[in-house]
């Protein structure tokens, strides 16, 4: 089972119910979207942000 508080899972969870193709690879380290080129855990945090379609993680004060 996947922990709730899983970035990872809420920015495919996210870009997943506003219609992209999230694919994962076997190990589930690297994910396609759409079909494009293949992004590590990092690019797809990366691209939901930049979609306006995850907050991101705060910083450290």
């Amino acid at each position: 089972m996947i922990p709730a508080e899983d970035p990872v899972a809420e920015a495919v969870t996210v870009l997943a119910s506003r219609g992209h193709t999230v694919e994962p690879d076997n190990d589930f380290e690297n994910w396609r979207v759409d079909g494009g080129a293949w992004l590590t855990a990092g690019g797809l945090l990366a691209l939901a942000i930049r979609l306006g379609l995850s907050a991101g993680v705060g910083r450290l004060q």
